[in-house]
């Protein structure tokens, strides 16, 4: 059998991407950790990790233990929340733009249903100023939503803004897209109350370079699919750039964009067990290591 306390830190370096920071997370030694893997190794007969560098990346037989750990870890916290009095079972709902869903949700969802298997988890995708209308009516329990400029004491009208995670936004465009010179750039642009098209806007207003909106929607996948079709350019979190696009700047003659801040909200009064719980995944998710530094 294999133990799941060796199996939780096996995934928490996983996720983590490092042995120290794993050792944080399941609040252990580092030394407590590599004994873990050590003995998983052991026991499996085969190496998890190989060194490199100053890190280790997985082996073939590593990668493939990840699925079988995660659904052995899963099991046994759903037994525990349905025979013990420990485990949540309630319900809470979530607010995220759907360009983070894409990014985020499916980690933020798996993060927390492994700990907490029996809470259902309804998630509402629109626009930041719009989940935060919900949060403030309690109709959502947190939103994870982008602010603008700094004001005292708030992040651009949000009361109670945690902040995550602060990064450049940047034009990208497919590694294909390409204009003739002289000609405006094409751009593929969110709805007029979105952060991101406002901060787009007041940069190319000051800015000599010609540009021309192609298209516009709420909907982030339909902005993907124009953009990766090599149509037009946007504009995202340097994070967000992901293969098959590219970032523009000075050579396109485009403009410098600010800095994007990605943070919680939460709705009035004292969260539920299943909010916080749910907070901190959403806080695991955006603040692991590998993902700040995608």
């Amino acid at each position: 059998m294999l133990d799941t306390d060796q199996l939780r830190s096996f995934l928490a370096i996983v996720d983590s991407g490092s042995f120290t920071r794993a050792a944080e997370r399941v609040h252990k030694t580092q030394s407590a950790v590599s004994m873990h893997i050590r003995r998983l190794e052991e026991q499996l007969g085969c190496a998890l990790f190989v060194k490199q560098g100053r890190g280790a990346r997985l082996t073939d037989e590593g990668e493939r233990l990840i699925e079988f750990a995660r659904r052995i870890v899963q099991v046994e916290a759903g037994a525990m929340a349905a025979l013990s009095r420990k485990g949540l079972r309630g319900a809470v709902r979530l607010g995220i733009p759907d360009d983070y869903a894409e990014s985020f949700l499916a980690e933020i969802l798996s993060r927390f249903n492994r700990r907490h298997p029996l809470v259902e988890v309804s998630v509402a995708c629109e626009a930041s100023i719009e989940l935060a209308a919900q949060v403030a009516a309690g109709a959502l329990e947190l939103a994870l939503v982008t602010a603008g400029a700094l004001e005292p004491g708030r992040l651009a009208g949000f009361h109670g803004f945690e902040l995550l995670r602060e990064e450049p936004l940047v034009w990208a465009a497919a590694e294909r897209f390409r204009t003739e010179e002289g000609s405006p750039i094409p751009l593929a642009l969110a709805s007029g109350t979105c952060v991101w098209r406002r901060a787009a806007e007041d940069a190319l207003a000051a800015s000599p370079r010609a540009t021309r909106g192609l298209f516009f929607s709420k909907n982030f996948t339909a902005i993907g699919s124009i953009v990766r079709a090599g149509l037009a350019a946007t504009i995202l979190p340097v994070s967000m750039v992901g293969p098959g696009l590219r970032v523009l700047g000075r050579t396109e003659g485009l403009p410098e964009l600010p800095l994007t801040r990605m943070g919680l909200i939460h709705a009035p009064g004292r969260p539920t067990e299943e909010a916080s719980a749910l907070a901190e995944a959403v806080r695991g998710t955006i603040n692991t290591p590998a993902r700040q530094a995608a």
